[in-house]
């Protein structure tokens, strides 16, 4: 056999199959790879900084506990990791029943809110260049209603209340605003 390769070399998914084993070093590498985005996440929910760090704590145990969960044929390693982070954040917004702060432009909190990698390197670029073009595709409410949900963490419910919308029109906007979104990241 031939040596091993770091655990930083290896994708989420190998990284996720070690964890759901049992493995320390994989889940160390998962967690320097997402603790930021989920710190950064929950900041952007509203959250201060001893509440950000028991979502990354939390979300990160849910990680541990659930890795076998993870099916490659529904999903990317990281939609299941940022799924579990997000949950997370939301599960701390109500649980602490504050309510977030709306998402403003600040781009200190831009560079927070990187995607999951070493660093700002060339590849996180290109995948903050997509989703922003994503998302650019999507009409204002669309962009609206997912910020309302997503970034701010408000149920459907909340949220059609919110914006004065019925439900199921907030409810079809989503729908179809993820339906863009993912056919635009499909995109080379």
């Amino acid at each position: 056999m031939g040596p091993e390769l770091p655990t930083e070399a290896l994708s989420d998914e190998a990284l996720l199959a070690l964890v759901a084993r049992g493995d320390e070093e994989a889940f160390r590498t998962l967690f320097r790879r997402y603790a930021g985005s989920f710190l950064a996440l929950a900041r952007r929910m509203g959250l201060d900084g001893a509440a950000g760090e028991d979502v990354v704590q939390e979300a990160m145990m849910r990680i541990w506990e659930r890795a076998k969960e993870f099916n490659p044929r529904r999903g990317s390693a990281r939609a299941f990791l940022l799924t579990i982070g997000h949950h997370t954040a939301v599960d701390e917004v109500r649980r602490r029943a504050a309510r977030p702060v709306p998402l403003e432009p600040d781009p200190e909190a831009e560079e927070a809110f990187d995607l999951p990698g070493p660093g700002l390197d060339e590849e996180a670029h290109l995948d903050r260049a997509r989703l922003h073009r994503a998302l650019k595709a999507l009409s204002p409410e669309e962009r609206r209603v997912l910020e309302t949900l997503y970034y701010q963490g408000y149920t459907h419910q909340e949220a059609a209340r919110l914006l004065g919308l019925p439900l199921g029109t907030l409810k079809t906007w989503a729908r179809k605003a993820l339906s863009k979104l993912k056919e635009v990241l499909r995109e080379p």
